[in-house]
């Protein structure tokens, strides 16, 4: 009896542990599909952070199974960080801020990338070695003033001469009004400098890169505490992506035509924010698929209104349609520079260690005659550090195909007014616009919208979109 039951209990042990497979896989692809809703909001400075900037970019590498900075199946991952230029959240202007930490943290992570890929490098060491050993290191030359004096006239002697008949004059002498003691004008000072040992190093390094970039597009943006120094600032944070993918799309978009690329279809409403305060969340450029499976951007720029009391409503409401204008500039400037941009970066550092030994002899003239002589030797030990770093990011493009999906304003938990706008560029879009032109031309072509069927309109920072696959 007990042989039969073997096969049978050794079956429903089989059929646990696939079970048990089966609902670990399920796991893992619902933490990777919820990996990028964990950022920290925006509108917020936590004392206890449940994640800080280094254990999300661990957590996003372990997830998708790709570590940044390393090419892997045609995509390449980068990430990097921008300091918010204030410590306070509560700052009136921290949305504003907050898009330009954004824009740093993108700006730095392409220069980065061209110059690691395209940059040549200079560098120039400078070593300087000296060493005075001899017996009489320490005398110095007869002072060269009391030859001067002799020899009548000179330079030294015409400057003592001076402060002697400015020393006569001290009723209406500038000096003496200012305070000056009478006395101490007629006293001066010739020092004299010699080196006696010398160990320098210095070591230039100059990188500079000029080059084309497109497809760079971020996977997800996160605002987090930083501690530096003791004190607590926010960063922005971006982890980004460039694949054979989004290139071919950036160079199709850019030139108006048809792509090849396509993807898992996402329906609108499950990429954007549920409601207005998820838009305190989102900040810069996305690349997801419409719901035919076309590839589409989704911009989200966004600034603040630093809102003064004594507004009138009406001020008020201009001041956010200017700062939505603001917006949607910024996010159109993201997807034409998604296209097509051109950086030129020069990079400078330069290290250097000073160790010197020096002797001082410093000889007293009073009324022009020589008086004490001190003398003085010092060592001077000192490191030199400077970093440089300048670069320009140009990038140009037609607006045809986008169009803005909303503009939203909203306060966040410290009563900062944020506004935004959302711009999309989707193929379907692209397809109006050229049908609208057409048409206006009287030249309507039966093929213009038969190419596509996409809608015009996907979001997402912060909230996750986006699987590995779609890069």
């Amino acid at each position: 009896m007990v042989f039969k039951l073997a096969p049978i209990v050794a079956a429903l042990c089989l059929v646990m542990m696939s079970v048990a497979q089966a609902q670990d896989a399920t796991d893992k692809a619902q933490a990777s599909e919820t990996l990028l809703e964990t950022a920290t909001s925006a509108d917020v400075m936590p004392e206890q952070p449940a994640q800080s900037y280094e254990n999300w970019v661990a957590s996003f590498e372990n997830q998708f199974g790709q570590a940044m900075n390393i090419a892997q199946d045609g995509r390449v991952f980068y990430t990097g960080f921008a300091a918010i230029s204030t410590d306070s959240a509560a700052d009136p202007h921290y949305g504003s801020k907050l898009a330009l930490a954004y824009e740093r943290a993108m700006f730095d992570m392409q220069a980065d990338y061209i110059l690691q890929n395209y940059g040549r490098l200079k560098a120039k060491t400078i070593r300087s070695l000296f060493d005075d050993q001899s017996s009489d290191k320490d005398a110095f030359d007869p002072v060269e003033f009391q030859k001067a004096v002799d020899a009548g006239g000179g330079r030294l002697e015409a400057m003592l001469d001076k402060a002697l008949t400015l020393v006569d004059k001290k009723l209406d002498n500038a000096l003496v009004d200012e305070g000056v003691p009478a006395e101490d004008i007629q006293k001066m000072s010739v020092e004299q400098k010699k080196n006696l040992a010398k160990d320098n190093l210095n070591k230039q390094i100059l990188k500079s890169a000029y080059q084309n970039m497109q497809g760079l597009v971020p996977v997800q943006t996160g605002i987090f505490p930083k501690e530096a120094n003791g004190k607590k600032t926010m960063v922005v944070g971006v982890i980004a992506v460039q694949s054979e993918k989004t290139r071919q799309f950036a160079k199709d978009i850019a030139r108006k035509r048809p792509t090849l690329v396509t993807g898992t279809p996402k329906a609108l409403k499950d990429v954007l924010p549920a409601d207005k305060k998820g838009y305190l969340d989102e900040i810069g450029l996305r690349y997801t698929y419409d719901e035919s499976g076309h590839p589409m951007l989704l911009a989200y720029g966004r600034t603040s209104v630093p809102m003064e009391p004594d507004w009138s409503a009406s001020r008020a409401i201009r001041a956010t349609q200017n700062a939505q204008g603001i917006a949607q500039a910024m996010a159109e400037a993201n997807i034409v520079e998604f296209m097509n941009t051109n950086i030129q970066i020069s990079e400078s550092s330069s290290i250097g260690d000073v160790n010197e030994a020096w002797a001082r002899q410093i000889t007293e003239v009073n009324n022009g005659k020589p008086g004490e002589v001190q003398q003085i030797k010092e060592q001077i030990s000192e490191t030199t550090q400077k970093f440089f770093k300048s670069g320009t990011a140009t990038a140009a493009g037609d607006l045809r195909g986008t169009s803005i999906l909303k503009r939203w304003d909203e306060k966040d938990a410290n009563g900062v007014v944020h506004v935004g706008t959302v711009v999309g560029w989707t193929y379907g879009q692209l397809d109006n616009a050229k049908a609208i032109d057409a048409q206006a031309r009287g030249k309507a072509d039966a093929q213009q919208g038969a190419a596509r069927d996409s809608v015009s309109n996907p979001s997402q920072v912060s909230k996750a979109i986006n699987k590995k696959d779609d890069f």
